[in-house]
């Protein structure tokens, strides 16, 4: 077994004062320039934003399936076709990608407060874009779009760890029930961007009809900038935390040994998320199965009114999950999501055939088997990545686990319909391989339980400052300037000579 806690005794290494080295705790901290009240408005203001935006980038990930439906009957499929539609989908995946790894590099390195404010401009930029994406030929229109949507993905990618992130360290500042508070501003809320992203095409399908599907498609994606536009004043004006000024490594970042101490953790933490991607992204696609199951026909409002009644089993199953991140650890919430998942993906998978003539059972097992995804891995892998690293490198690891995960998302949106239709083609039984494809998904979620329970820590007992102070300890030991650490008090001045402007 991997042991990814590798300790280093931190006694005598103290977070603000260290010996042999020339730091004083004014040129490593400057809380005393910020008022306490500042800074605990700022906390919850930060909390606040950071699920408002996420909750805006769950929208802007999957009101795309609706973008699509209507380009397919406007266009046609024959013009519109599986190759079009997959680059459309996949072109936010690759932007989230880039996204996560860039900003979470920047966020370490320039602060909290650029990052942030930089990908909010960025989504914005891709929202304007893709809601105005022309071309001579609808060819030209659509790869507009699949750029547009590239340039929002970057900035939703770069979403993950500047909010998360810095929610995470407001939250370590504010106190109790931190892990509740994380989950609901962060898997919660982008689940009900989810739920939302559902409900807007009814509406705007209902005041325009079907004869308006190009006004609903752009309207659909120009009504997600809304909820960034509404952030960036206070994003503008936020504080970077106490612990990044405390703890940031701008300069001489020691890559080398950042690796050769947290790789173990990355691995870990990249592939737990890696295959609740993998399941969760994946099984999107099983919308439509529903919707055949019911016999709804080809109304595209009563396609998308069905899959309002599956989105909403998405936060239900955050929400229940942010309530046992605390009392019970975020190590068993993940594991019991994860298995919960399987099992139910096994129950499925199994009882297909006879599922296939009791469709309101069917939606809600298939509902429970979303929902406990989001209990366990959905809400966890964000405490998680964020919880067990440093401050100074907590960004870059939190983007790097968030990219991996992405990883599995792109993958198995490609490789799980070539295997559904391989297995229809093999069985002669639409619904039969249906249930095998549930139950591949259930051995996937059962493989991300085992390395759970062997691999991840139990976090709710252990505070981010002792990350800290193991890190701190780390690099004296291996002859690290740290007087390096931290932004000093100028940047707290200007901090607080900006904020006041």
């Amino acid at each position: 077994m991997v042991d990814i806690k590798e300790t280093v005794p931190v006694s005598h290494v103290d977070t603000k004062k260290t010996t042999n080295t020339t730091v004083t705790e004014e040129s490593v901290v400057s809380d005393d320039l910020i008022s306490p009240d500042a800074k605990s408005v700022s906390q919850k203001l930060s909390l606040i934003f950071a699920g408002i935006a996420l909750g805006s980038d769950g929208y802007q990930t999957m009101i795309i399936g609706a973008v699509e439906s209507c380009l397919e009957r406007i266009y046609g499929s024959s013009v519109f076709n599986d190759t079009l539609s997959t680059r459309v989908s996949n072109a936010m995946l690759i932007g989230d990608i880039v996204g996560q790894v860039g900003f979470g590099l920047m966020i370490d390195r320039m602060g909290r407060k650029v990052g942030i404010v930089l990908c909010t401009l960025v989504v914005c930029l891709g929202i304007v874009l893709a809601t105005a994406a022309h071309g001579v030929t609808p060819l030209g229109l659509f790869w507009m779009l699949i750029i547009a949507r590239g340039i929002t993905g970057v900035g939703v990618g770069g979403e993950y760890p500047c909010s998360s992130v810095n929610a995470s360290e407001a939250a370590e500042e504010s106190g109790r029930s931190r892990g509740f508070w994380l989950c609901i501003s962060g898997c919660f809320i982008i689940d009900f961007g989810f739920l939302v992203a559902t409900i807007v095409p009814v509406i705007l399908l209902a005041i325009c009809g079907e004869g308006g599907l190009e006004v609903v498609w752009r309207l659909g994606l120009g009504l997600g900038l809304l909820l960034p536009v509404s952030v960036l004043y206070f994003r503008l004006k936020m504080l970077n935390s106490d612990m990044y000024r405390r703890e940031a490594i701008t300069r001489n970042i020691p890559y080398w040994l950042i690796i050769k101490k947290y790789w173990k953790r990355l691995l870990i933490t990249g592939s737990i998320w890696f295959l609740y991607d993998l399941v969760s992204y994946s099984f999107g696609i099983f919308s439509n199965t529903i919707l055949s199951l019911a016999g709804v026909g080809n109304s595209l409002m009563q396609t998308w009114c069905w899959n309002i009644v599956l989105y909403v089993f998405y936060p239900f199953g955050a929400f229940i999950g942010a309530f046992l991140v605390d009392p019970i650890g975020r190590k068993w919430t993940m594991a019991s999501g994860f298995f919960i998942t399987a099992v139910l993906g096994i129950i499925v998978g199994a009882l297909a055939p006879k599922l296939a003539t009791v469709f309101p059972l069917f939606v809600i097992l298939y509902g429970l088997f979303l929902a406990a995804g989001e209990m366990g891995p959905g809400d966890c892998t964000i405490l998680i990545s964020a919880e067990m690293y440093p401050t100074a490198i907590r960004g870059t690891m939190y983007g790097l686990s968030a990219a991996i995960g992405k990883a599995g998302a792109a993958i198995g949106t490609q490789i799980f319909k070539p295997i559904l239709n391989a297995l229809i083609e093999r069985t002669g039984d639409e619904i039969k391989a249906q249930g095998y494809v549930f139950i591949i998904g259930a051995c996937i979620a059962f493989l991300g339980g085992v390395l759970t329970l062997l691999f991840v820590p139990h976090m709710n007992d252990e505070k981010m400052q002792e990350q800290d102070a193991e890190f701190r300890s780390y690099l004296l030991q291996n002859g690290y300037d740290i007087s390096q650490l931290g932004i000093g008090s100028v940047t707290g001045d200007q901090e607080k000579a900006t904020n006041k402007q």
